[in-house]
């Protein structure tokens, strides 16, 4: 009797409606078995064999009374490649099989939102050719005239203002796909093939295909997609004639463009670029018996926000070829700016879409790649006048009362530390167990912290994408840090993880503290050493040259160091102008020789003023090294391959008390480090260091041609090294705690 009454009603309809002509399907047959108990594919636990492609019986929804059943995919993407075909063709395969578990005809047809072919450009003969290995893909799998597929386009398919129309319009790709009568058997006469425009009667259900003008506007425009204003028209006339005649009966719509502010990948903006539309909302929100089918993103569809309802319900269709996801920075992606990760070819999905005799719609998402179901259908009711068959999937699922937080162990983070051959320096890999939720993580966001400051940060997407099955996900999660790290530091790492709503989970700290062994720390011999007594400054090894310039002078002064104070002579500068020359013997004006081995700095001084660049030792301009102070950080200076490298810490040294100072060089190790006070900051080096004479100065630069800049002009320095090896971590720490006993004992 249904079928009847169904029949009659559509009848009266496509009289009503545009006087449009069709033709009818034929009549979907209920399932010949109880769809669980299938005795092919998959072995059960309880040993009836069972297709993956089955569903438990879902609430709200008759599955003993389905009168259609349609595939709904979007971004299909066939190439003249082999593996795109066969990519397409599985699809329709798992479509078609997963179909007649249901029922006996199956398929009542296919319907694509947009982007059925890839190449971009406007050559009809390369467009023709993609089309015809989706007709070929298609009809291994279906006969059209039973089975047909119905589309409207995307932006690979055809732009009505790219380059001159680029590509091919909805009547080229019908005229191409051929045998018409077939592919085309559900249209009705008041289409707008002209504007892209499709109207279809698939089972007494309409469906309307709508096309962008263009898409994706940048600048000031947050439009997104536009769509002719005939088209706007169209659409909004055709909704009302169908809605009056049938207020209880669902239409779709295809608009390929998602609609912005409902489902997830709908608010998509990069590079100034926004990928949704805002064009056909204020006609959309008019019925709420509209459902919507958006493609274009390839957001995946295990996320539940797949589905939105507001004043109509939308679904995100996915992609057939490959997934893209938000501009989320995620490890792994390509660049900051990416929206795919490097896995996206394994994700492939699509809809199974059932009705059934009450006008309720039960949405199977399907997982291609894996040849599997993804999690629970949607499943909405037949719409109502009250709008109530709207509150099911709206956005305040995320909610406290509906939604929980993610959790996460608090022994969820673990630590393996990889050390450099010969230095203290430390590569780390971060391993972390997956956190627990409601339904499922989306990603984590892991921080690496030191003193309170971010050291480095990551987001990390989990792969809920890839599984049906929310347990199927991983459990462990390794990240390789790019930052180095030092022994006798300390570090926290900090984990939380978010659901697809945003909530955030408790947060975890991992306090990483990895060991220095100082026990058997041994010094390399000193190459220079400046002795500041009696008025003068000398290299006791003889090495170095030294002349006062300007006045600098040497004296005994008092000293505070590590909070004790303590008598003892320096090298004092008290104005601009001042600074001590020093000039290396033996090295006939070039320092090349000495700095393409390991060699290491020693200062220990009090610098006054805080404002401004001023040197300490440096020689440098083109080339040489030397280090400054800029706005009081003490920073390590090189010319290296034409460029200047510089690693700084990470505050300003104390005004009053000495500061001690180890800056240090290794080609082997590729260690560029400044240690201040046995702390370490440091940079990886790449090539030697070039020398641009041997004069240097304290308390100034020296430059190539001889003049000095960068002037201290309150400095006091109380001894001056220089070895021909570098330090690593626990000499530098080891000789810091010597010098504040030998000054303050």
């Amino acid at each position: 009797m249904k079928k009847v009454i169904s029949l009659m009603l559509a009848v009266t309809m496509m009289l009503g409606i545009c006087a449009c002509g069709g033709n009818k399907p034929a009549a979907t047959t209920a399932p010949t078995q109880d769809p669980t108990q299938s005795t092919s594919g998959t072995t059960g636990t309880t040993g009836t064999t069972q297709p993956s492609f089955l569903v438990p019986s879902s609430k709200g929804f008759d599955d003993k009374n389905i009168v259609l059943q349609f595939a709904s995919v979007s971004d299909v993407h066939v190439a003249r490649n082999a593996a795109a075909q066969g990519r397409v063709q599985s699809a329709f395969e798992q479509l078609k099989e997963a179909a007649l578990l249901y029922t006996e005809k199956g398929l009542d047809a296919v319907i694509v939102s947009g982007d059925l072919t890839d190449d971009y450009g406007n050559n009809q003969d390369t467009k023709a050719a993609e089309i015809k290995k989706l007709k070929t893909a298609y009809e291994n799998v279906f006969d059209p005239s039973k089975v047909p597929m119905v589309y409207g386009l995307g932006n690979h398919d055809h732009d009505f203002e790219r380059n001159g129309g680029a590509g091919s319009d909805l009547a080229t790709f019908i005229e191409v796909m051929g045998n018409k009568a077939a592919y085309t058997q559900y249209d009705v006469a008041c289409s707008d093939s002209a504007h892209g425009s499709r109207h279809a009667v698939i089972g007494n259900y309409h469906f309307l295909f709508v096309e962008p003008i263009t898409y994706g506007c940048t600048g000031a425009d947050d439009t997104g997609a536009k769509y002719y204003a005939e088209t706007k028209t169209w659409l909004d006339n055709t909704l009302k004639e169908i809605t009056e005649s049938a207020p209880n009966q669902y239409v779709f719509v295809s608009t390929h463009a998602m609609i912005y502010g409902t489902v997830y990948g709908s608010d998509l903006l990069t590079s100034g670029i926004y990928w949704y539309t805002k064009d056909l909302t204020s006609i959309l929100d008019k019925y709420p018996q509209v459902v919507t089918f958006g493609g274009h993103l390839h957001f995946p569809l295990a996320d539940e926000r797949s589905i939105m309802q507001t004043n109509f319900t939308a679904l995100g269709c996915g992609s057939v070829q490959y997934m893209a996801i938000e501009q989320g920075n995620y490890y792994g992606m390509a660049n900051p700016g990416a929206t795919t990760m490097p896995d996206n070819g394994s994700v492939s999905s699509g809809y199974l879409v059932q009705v059934d005799g009450n006008g309720n719609v039960r949405f199977i998402r399907m997982d291609f790649q894996n040849k599997t179901t993804i999690k629970d259908p949607f499943v909405i009711e037949t719409p109502k006048a009250d709008k109530s068959h709207l509150t099911k999937y709206g956005k305040d699922r995320g909610d406290d009362a509906k939604n929980s937080a993610p959790v996460l162990s608090a022994n969820a983070v673990s630590v393996k530390d990889n050390a450099h051959t010969d230095d203290d320096v430390l590569s780390v890999t971060v391993n972390f167990t997956a956190g627990t939720d409601d339904d499922l993580i989306h990603h984590y966001v892991l921080q690496v912290l030191e003193g309170g400051a971010v050291k480095e940060s990551y987001n990390i997407l989990s792969d809920f994408y890839r599984h049906g099955k929310v347990s199927d996900m991983k459990k462990e999660y390794s990240i390789d840090l790019v930052e180095t790290y030092s022994r006798g530091a300390k570090y926290q790492i900090a984990l939380v993880a978010y659901d697809s709503w945003g909530k955030e989970s408790n947060k975890v700290v991992y306090a990483y503290e990895p060991k220095l062994d100082v026990s058997k720390v041994t010094f390399p011999d000193v190459y220079a050493d400046i002795d500041f007594a009696n008025g003068t400054a000398t290299d006791t090894k003889g090495k170095i040259n030294i002349e006062l310039v300007g006045g600098a002078s040497v004296g005994s002064g008092s000293f505070t160091m590590g909070g004790k104070t303590f008598t003892a002579n320096a090298l004092n500068i008290t104005a601009e102008g001042q600074y001590a020359k020093l000039k290396f013997a033996g090295f006939d004006g070039d320092m090349d020789s000495f700095l393409k081995k390991s060699f290491t700095v020693e200062l220990i001084y009090v610098n006054r003023t805080k404002t401004g660049t001023q040197g300490i030792f440096s020689g440098i301009e083109e080339k040489g090294f030397g280090v400054l102070e800029t706005e009081g950080v003490p920073t390590f200076k090189a010319c290296i391959v034409k460029t200047v490298k510089e690693t700084a810490a990470k505050s300003a040294t104390s005004a009053d008390e000495l500061v001690h100072v180890l800056a240090t060089y290794s080609p082997q190790s590729a260690l560029f480090a400044i240690y201040v006070n046995g702390e370490q900051y440091r940079v990886d080096a790449s090539g030697n260091p070039k020398g641009q004479g041997d004069v240097f100065a304290l308390g100034a630069n020296i430059k190539k041609d001889g003049t000095a800049d960068s002037f201290a002009s309150n400095l006091s320095i109380v001894d001056v090294k220089f070895y021909n090896a570098k330090f690593s971590q626990a000499q530098a720490l080891v000789r810091y705690q010597n010098v504040l006993t030998e000054y303050t004992k």
